[in-house]
């Protein structure tokens, strides 16, 4: 479990999941390392190199199920709107240009930093949870598993293994 202060929202929140989305729904920096297993809210530790407190919100699913609910997330986030600021951008997911969205993404689209906290937050929740790990067989022996769906949506297999940090 983490150590230090509980976050605040964990008073009027369930889970890490909804606490995240709600947070960058009022506009608070979500910030995930995938790398560290950590999240952050406005820079309050929530997950701390994989250690938290409550539950995290993300039910435990076998690896393929886990990286089609990855895909359907990246899928919202790639086609997502823009709202021009630091919270837009992630440093492990792409998402299309503000001119590369069509009339129907920009009018329909998620806003990004919502679809990037969702996306973000997921993968690290299904990394925790043991949904996904070096060893599942889409993963094994590999570098990273790349979407057939989304070539640009890849899982580097280093942020499956909670052992190394």
């Amino acid at each position: 479990m983490c150590h230090g202060p509980r976050h605040p929202f964990f008073i009027e929140m369930k889970d890490i999941f909804s606490i995240a989305l709600e947070a960058a729904a009022d506009g608070m920096t979500v910030d995930i390392d995938l790398n560290w297993h950590t999240l952050a809210i406005n820079g309050g530790s929530i997950i701390d190199h994989g250690q938290w407190q409550g539950e995290l919100g993300v039910a435990h699913v076998d690896e393929h199920s886990a990286l089609a609910q990855i895909e359907a997330a990246y899928a919202a986030f790639h086609v997502s709107v823009p709202e021009h600021s630091p919270r837009d951008r992630s440093r492990w997911f792409k998402a299309l240009k503000e001119d590369e969205l069509t009339d129907s993404q920009y009018v329909s689209g998620d806003d990004r930093p919502l679809a990037r906290c969702r996306l973000e937050t997921l993968t690290l929740a299904l990394i925790l949870n043991g949904s996904l790990t070096p060893q599942g067989p889409q993963m094994r022996g590999r570098w990273f598993w790349q979407s057939k769906v989304h070539p640009s949506l890849v899982i580097l297999t280093q942020w499956l293994d909670l052992s190394a940090h």
